[in-house]
């Protein structure tokens, strides 16, 4: 039992990565017998991690249709920010205060991965490297409980970047990638000089950064020019 259990949360980790990374985007279908035999699986234990994958959002079960990768709205993820700011502010706050040499020196380890992996435009790796720097922080705060909750809805905002980008010549996984870099460093600097309130609102100034180049609002009317359209050749 302890295997199939061990099993589970290997693809459920697997998958929770490539959502994280934006290697499986909103709203793709995952097929039971393609997982099945992805990962060696039988078909009830593929429909046993669906359904785990369901109860934290990251997977919509539809009757008679399958399941597919989430499509969060855009009011939840205004609330799945509202989220992110309220632990990773705690986390940041708790680490900022307790900071040693080895943590800042995880951090800067961790972060030149980053650096790494978007200089060799490994945007999928830096992705995913983006999202485990705020789960290192948690877990070097020692607040295991809040940063549980981060865990989940990590993948979530993954899946609302990739779901919403803003306008611009930078969109999705290569503006997220822009955005976080220098910030993170920036933040490194502040946790590791203890300077607990710049580095909370450097903190928060990240996420908002991150969710207001999020296209959350429908587009704006925009005067068409007909004649233009379909004008003949």
């Amino acid at each position: 039992m302890s295997n199939k259990n061990n099993d589970l949360d290997s693809v459920y980790q697997r998958i929770w990565e490539a959502i994280v990374a934006h290697k499986l985007l909103p709203g793709t279908r995952l097929k039971e017998e393609d997982l099945s035999e992805t990962f060696g699986l039988s078909r009830g234990f593929v429909r046993k991690l669906l359904l785990q994958l369901s109860h934290h959002k990251l997977v919509n079960l539809v009757p008679n249709s399958g399941a597919f990768v989430a499509e969060p709205s855009p009011e939840e993820a205004r609330e799945i920010f509202q989220a992110r700011r309220l632990i990773e502010a705690e986390l940041v706050r708790e680490l900022a205060s307790t900071c040693t040499a080895q943590d800042k020196r995880l951090l800067q380890e961790h972060v030149a991965r980053e650096h790494q992996a978007f200089a060799e435009g490994q945007q999928s790796l830096r992705i995913r490297l983006s999202g485990e720097f705020h789960l290192l922080i948690g877990k070097l705060a020692n607040k295991p409980v809040l940063t549980s909750f981060l865990h989940e809805i990590i993948p979530r905002s993954s899946l609302i970047i990739a779901l919403y980008p803003g306008p611009g010549p930078l969109k999705g996984k290569a503006r997220h990638a822009g955005v976080s870099c220098s910030e993170h460093d920036g933040l490194i600097g502040a946790i590791g000089a203890h300077q607990v309130d710049k580095a909370v609102r450097l903190m928060i100034d990240h996420l908002n950064e991150i969710e207001a180049q999020l296209q959350l609002e429908p587009a704006g009317e925009e005067d068409v020019d007909l004649k233009a359209i379909f004008a003949q050749p």
